[in-house]
C-alpha cells in the first residue's frame, strides 16, 4: 500500500471529503466533465487519489441513505456532477471504436492504439476487426 493510501485513510472523514472534492474539481476543470472513470486515480499536490473508488463510495452511500445531506449538496454544485449510473453507452463505444479504426486505418500500430485508449493489444484488435467487417 503506498503511503498517501495510509494518509488518506488516516485522515479524519471532513478532511477526506474535502480533500475528493478538490480532486473532482481538478478533473472536471481538467476533462471538462464530471464523468469520473470508476479505476481514475487523480493526482492532487502530486499525490495520488482513487478518485473513481471514492467517487462510486459517494453514490453508493447517497443510494442507500447514508450520505449527509450537505455533503450531497456540496457534491451537487460541483458543474457537471450526475449522481449516475454512469456506464458508457452505446454511443460512447461507437465513438471510441470510430476513432481506433480511423486510427489503425492511418497506418498507427495495435501497440500504439491501445496505448492511446487505455486497452490491451487484444481489445484494439477485436474492436477493428468488427469496425472493418460493419457489424
Amino acid at each position: 500500500m503506498s503511503d498517501f493510501c495510509v494518509i488518506v485513510l488516516d485522515m479524519d472523514n471532513i478532511t477526506r471529503f474535502n480533500l475528493t472534492i478538490t480532486a473532482i474539481n481538478q478533473f472536471t476543470a481538467r476533462e471538462g466533465h464530471c464523468r469520473i472513470p470508476a479505476a481514475h486515480i487523480e493526482y492532487v499536490d502530486g499525490a495520488p487519489l482513487p478518485l473513481g473508488s471514492w467517487v462510486g463510495y459517494l453514490r453508493q452511500r447517497r443510494r442507500k441513505g447514508q450520505l449527509r445531506q450537505e455533503r450531497a449538496q456540496k457534491l451537487e454544485e460541483i458543474s457537471g456532477w450526475q449522481w449516475g449510473p454512469l456506464r458508457p453507452g452505446p454511443q460512447t463505444n461507437l465513438d471510441r471504436n470510430s476513432k481506433i479504426l480511423e486510427l489503425h486505418r492511418g497506418g498507427k500500430s495495435l501497440r500504439f492504439i491501445a496505448d492511446e485508449f487505455d486497452l490491451s493489444r487484444q481489445r484494439v484488435h477485436q474492436i477493428v476487426k468488427k469496425m472493418w467487417q460493419g457489424v
